[in-house]
C-alpha cells in the first residue's frame, strides 16, 4: 500500500501538535516538582522551557483553531498548559498572554464564567497596556456583571486607569447604579474622587445618601467630587447636591416604555401609548416648575423575547422608570432583566407575579381586585349595616372563586352566618332554580358577584324576578359597569350595593375628566376603554414616585414606592405594597340609585328593605294591592 504523502499544513500541524504535547509535559512536569517540594500545586508558573518562537506560534494557532471549531473544552485545556509552560520565558510572554486569553474565552463559551473570570484577573495582573489588556478588562467586568458581581466589576475598573476607556462611561455608570450603600462607601474609602470612574461612584453615594436624607453627607462627596475634574454628567449632579437644602425638585428625567407598537398587539399597543403620554402632559400641566420628563418609547413587536435587550437598552439610556411591558411574561422577564434592581418597572396590564423584586408593579390584576373588593363587602354589611344573615350567588367558571371564598371567610371571621351559597351556569339563559332556592331560606343580604357587564344584564333581572326582590344585593364592579347600567330598569338595580374602586358614572370623577382629557387630545371617542387609563396610572405611579424621591435617579423612586404612597389615579385611589407586585386600589362602597352609584347611606338601605318586606309581593293580583304601593314594588 502507498504511504500518503503529508501535505505542508499537516506537517506543520503535527509540529504545532509536538509543542502543544511539549507544553502540557513542561506543565506537568513543573507542577510535580512544586507539589514535591511544597506539597501544594503552583499558582501561576511552571519550569521554564526552551521553546523556538516560531513552534510556539505555530502551538498557539492550534489552541487558535480549537476555539474557532467550537472545540472550546480542548482550547481551555491547551491555552491554560501553554500559557503555564511560557509564563517565566520573557521571549514567550506576549503568546502565554494570548493563550490565557484564549482559555478564558474558550471557558465563557462553556458557560464558566467564574473560571473564565479567574483567567481573565490572572491576565490583567501581568498583561502590559495595550489592546490585549483593554479586551481583557471589558470581557472581565461583563463576566463579572453577567453573574451579579457588579462590585468587583466596578473594583477592577478603577484600578486600571485605562478601563474607563476601554469599557465606556455609560457601562461603568450602569454598573454603579447596581451597588448598595456599604459597597459604594467602601469603594469611594479607597479611591477618592481624582478620575472620572472615581468621581462617578461618589457621586453616585452622594445621591443614594441624599435619598436616604443624609443630606450633609451627601453634600461633602458632592463637593469632593466638585474639586477635581468630573465628567459631565457628574459636575451637574454634584452641583445640584451640593447646592441643595433637603431636596430638589427639578431638572430632567427620562421614562422608558416598552410596548407592542408593531406586530399582533400594535392596536393595544397605541392605546398605551396614548395614555402613557397624556400622563406626562398632564403632569407638566400640573407641575410647570417640577421635572422635565421626556419619553423614551421602545417597540418589542409584539414579541416578548425582545424584552431583555430592550430592557438594557433603556438602562444605557438613564431612564429612571419603565413603564410595561404588556405581557405577564414579558414583564417578570424584565425585572430578571434589569441590571439595576432598583430600577421601578410598572406594567400597565400584567397580572400579578410572586417573590417580585424590589419596584416591580402591576396595575391589572383582576383577581386580587376581585377579593379586595369581596373583602371590603363582607366587611361593610357585618360592621355598618348590621346584617348577619348572609346568601352567596355564585357563576360558575367565571374565575371569581377567590373573592367568593374571600367574602365567606370574612363574613365568618365577623360573625356572620352564611345561610344559603348556590351556583349557577351563565351559559344558561335562566337561573330560576338557585335563585328560588336561596330566596327560601330568607338571608338579608345575598352577595351576587358578575365577572362583566353581560353578565350583570344577564343575573340583574332574574333575582328580582325569581324571589330575591326583598334582599340587599351585594354586586361586584361589573355592576356599577356603564354599559350594564346604561341597559338595566332601576326595579333590577336601585338599592344595590357595589364596592367600587373606580366609578365611570358619575360627574366630576377622575375617570370623567380623563375621558374629557383624552378625547380632546386624540379627538376620538374613548367610550369604557380602560386600557389607556391603566397606562396613565402606570406613569402616574413613576412621576409620583420622581416627585417625591426628590432626585431623578431610578433608587430614590424604588425608596419612595416602597413607603407605599397613596396617588390618585384614573382606575383608582393606588397604593403600592412591599412585598406584592399588585398595586393595591382602595374600596369605595357605593348603593346604585336610578342608576347612578352613590355614598351607600345605611338609613336609606334599611328603610328601604323595611318597606319592600313589610308591602306585598310584587306580583300579587293588582286587585288585592292598595295603589300607594304599587309604585314602590312593581317593576316599571
Amino acid at each position: 500500500m502507498a504511504r500518503r504523502r503529508r501535505s505542508r499544513f499537516n506537517a506543520k500541524r503535527c509540529a504545532a501538535g509536538r509543542q502543544v504535547a511539549l507544553g502540557c509535559s513542561a506543565a506537568l512536569i513543573a507542577t510535580v516538582g512544586c507539589v514535591l517540594t511544597t506539597g501544594s500545586p503552583p499558582e501561576d508558573a511552571g519550569a521554564p522551557v526552551a521553546v523556538d518562537t516560531g513552534q510556539a506560534e505555530i502551538a498557539l494557532q492550534v489552541v487558535e483553531s480549537d476555539y474557532t471549531r467550537g472545540n472550546f473544552a480542548a482550547a481551555s485545556g491547551h491555552g491554560d498548559s501553554l500559557s503555564l509552560a511560557w509564563a517565566n520565558q520573557d521571549l514567550l510572554r506576549p503568546l502565554a498572554d494570548r493563550a490565557l486569553s484564549l482559555a478564558g474565552r474558550a471557558l465563557e463559551a462553556q458557560n464558566l464564567p467564574g473560571a473564565a473570570a479567574d483567567r481573565y484577573g490572572r491576565l490583567l495582573v501581568r498583561a502590559p497596556a495595550g489592546p490585549l489588556r483593554d479586551e481583557t478588562v471589558e470581557r472581565l467586568v461583563r463576566v463579572l456583571a453577567d453573574t451579579g458581581r457588579e462590585p468587583e466589576a466596578v473594583g477592577v475598573m478603577l484600578a486600571d486607569p485605562q478601563a474607563l476607556e476601554a469599557v465606556g462611561p455609560d457601562t461603568f455608570r450602569e454598573l454603579t447604579s447596581a451597588l448598595t450603600v456599604a459597597h459604594l462607601r467602601d469603594l469611594a474609602d479607597r479611591h477618592p474622587p481624582r478620575t472620572a470612574a472615581a468621581s462617578i461612584v461618589h457621586v453616585q453615594l452622594a445621591r443614594l445618601l441624599f435619598v436616604a436624607r443624609e443630606s450633609d453627607e451627601a453634600r461633602r462627596l458632592a463637593a469632593g467630587v466638585l474639586e477635581g475634574r468630573p465628567a459631565e454628567p457628574e459636575r451637574t449632579t454634584a452641583e445640584l447636591i451640593a447646592a441643595a437644602g433637603t431636596e430638589l425638585s427639578s431638572g430632567t428625567a427620562r421614562i422608558g416604555a416598552i410596548l407592542p407598537l408593531t406586530g399582533d398587539l400594535a392596536d393595544v399597543g397605541e392605546l398605551l401609548r396614548e395614555g402613557i403620554e397624556l400622563a406626562v402632559d398632564r403632569h407638566h400641566l400640573a407641575r410647570p416648575d417640577g421635572f422635565d420628563v421626556a419619553l423614551v418609547l421602545l417597540d418589542d413587536e409584539s414579541n416578548p423575547e425582545n424584552t431583555p435587550s430592550l430592557v438594557r437598552s433603556l438602562e444605557r439610556r438613564g431612564v429612571v422608570a419603565i413603564i410595561g411591558p404588556l405581557r405577564s411574561e414579558s414583564f417578570a422577564t424584565a425585572t430578571r432583566a434589569r441590571r439595576n434592581p432598583r430600577l421601578p418597572i410598572i406594567s400597565p396590564t400584567a397580572t400579578e407575579v410572586l417573590r417580585p423584586g424590589p419596584g416591580s408593579y402591576t396595575l391589572d390584576a383582576g383577581a386580587t381586585r376581585e377579593s379586595d373588593v369581596a373583602e371590603a363587602l363582607a366587611r361593610w354589611t357585618i360592621e355598618r349595616l348590621g346584617l348577619r344573615r348572609v346568601g352567596v350567588l355564585e357563576p360558575l367558571g367565571a374565575g371569581l372563586g377567590g373573592g367568593v371564598r374571600r367574602f365567606i371567610r370574612t363574613i365568618r371571621e365577623h360573625g356572620g352566618e352564611l345561610v344559603g351559597h348556590e351556583r349557577y351556569d351563565p351559559s344558561l339563559t335562566t337561573f330560576q332554580e338557585p335563585i328560588e332556592a336561596l330566596a327560601a331560606v330568607e338571608p338579608d343580604v345575598v352577595f351576587a358577584p358578575s365577572p362583566s357587564a353581560t353578565g350583570v344584564l344577564s343575573v340583574a333581572p332574574q333575582l328580582f324576578y325569581y324571589g330575591l326582590y326583598n334582599v340587599i344585593v351585594l354586586g361586584s364592579e361589573a355592576w356599577a359597569d356603564p354599559a350594564a347600567l346604561r341597559r338595566l330598569e332601576e326595579f333590577a338595580t336601585d338599592h344595590r350595593v357595589v364596592g367600587l374602586t373606580m366609578d365611570r358614572v358619575s360627574a366630576g370623577t377622575p375617570w370623567r375628566r380623563f375621558v374629557a382629557d383624552y378625547e380632546r387630545k386624540y379627538r376620538k371617542s374613548l367610550r369604557d376603554n380602560v386600557i389607556p387609563a391603566l397606562a396613565h396610572d402606570a406613569t402616574a405611579l413613576a412621576l409620583a414616585a420622581l416627585e417625591g424621591g426628590r432626585l431623578p435617579i431610578p433608587a430614590a423612586l424604588t425608596a419612595y414606592l416602597e413607603e407605599e404612597p397613596e396617588v390618585e389615579g384614573v382606575t383608582g385611589l393606588l397604593r403600592p405594597e412591599t412585598g406584592r407586585s399588585v398595586v393595591h386600589r382602595a374600596t369605595e362602597i357605593r348603593m346604585l340609585v336610578e342608576g347612578s352609584p352613590v355614598d351607600a347611606d345605611r338609613g336609606e338601605l334599611l328603610q328601604w328593605l323595611a318597606e319592600v318586606r313589610g308591602g306585598p309581593s310584587p306580583f300579587a293580583p293588582r286587585d288585592t294591592v292598595r295603589a300607594d304601593t304599587l309604585r314602590r314594588v312593581r317593576p316599571r
